[in-house]
């Protein structure tokens, strides 16, 4: 495959801001830069065999690597992604082509606090739903989240993330479909609006130009991730917020 004929593939990376910001019962607010890699499932292989800095089946400076995500590693992740999917539907069947909106294993290390599976109907072109793949550390537990795209319910916060945020949470979603831009909005609310995070952010081809440029600015995703979430945790600690165990620490032995 050709320079020019990766330049062309549905593939890309998107790079922009992520922010948070805590309204109470301290304020604490942050942003930074992030660059989190679009993927159609069904290019990943034939990514992998023509860009110089990317992988699926071999180490490399970045790769996919599939038993970080999704289901059982033996399964197709595409397979698996609709699979879940369909399960959190009730079991109502979705169908269509997945996208990955997450993190890859950069220098041989990895850790996303969430990455997100678009649905996308082939005719239409519309993405029906979106499922976040939440991840927390450092528990290493994983939970799922399926918003349909044209309603974007409310959803219960049904797993331990923070340990400055209780689990009876309402999570509120505002999603942009993803396109040249994309952004996602999370907000968290008991009685008022406590927390809110997300993203914005602007999409660039993937091509080895472009990767290896973005590698530059961020060698890697995973330490920067886990270094912020730890300083961020050490200055909530120090302006008192309370703190919430994990709901396992609190069951009797």
């Amino acid at each position: 495959m050709s320079q020019q004929e990766v330049f062309e593939t549905e593939s890309g990376i998107y790079l922009g801001k992520t922010f948070h910001q805590r309204f109470r019962p301290v304020e604490h607010k942050f942003e930074y830069d992030i660059a989190l890699f679009w993927l159609k499932l069904s290019e990943a292989d034939s990514l992998g065999e023509s860009l110089k800095w990317f992988s699926v089946h071999s180490r490399n400076f970045t790769r996919f690597y599939r038993p970080d995500y999704c289901g059982d590693a033996s399964v197709p992740l595409e397979t698996a992604v609709k699979s879940k999917m369909t399960s959190l539907n009730k079991g109502a069947e979705l169908d269509g082509d997945v996208y990955f909106l997450g993190q890859l294993r950069t220098l041989g290390m990895y850790f996303s606090p969430v990455n997100f599976y678009f649905l996308r109907h082939p005719a239409s072109g519309i993405y029906t739903h979106m499922m976040a793949e939440v991840s927390n550390t450092p528990w290493n537990e994983r939970h799922y989240y399926l918003v349909d795209m044209a309603s974007q319910q409310d959803t219960e916060k049904a797993f331990h993330v923070s340990p400055f945020n209780p689990l009876e949470m309402t999570y509120k979603w505002q999603i942009t479909p993803p396109g040249e831009r994309f952004s996602l909005s999370l907000s968290c609310h008991t009685e008022k609006k406590d927390f809110v995070a997300g993203v914005n952010m602007t999409r660039i081809s993937l091509n080895n130009e472009n990767l290896r440029s973005t590698l530059r600015r961020i060698p890697s995703m995973t330490i920067k991730t886990v270094a912020g979430i730890y300083w961020q945790a050490l200055k909530l600690f120090i302006k008192r917020a309370p703190i919430y165990d994990h709901p396992k620490s609190q069951e009797p032995r």
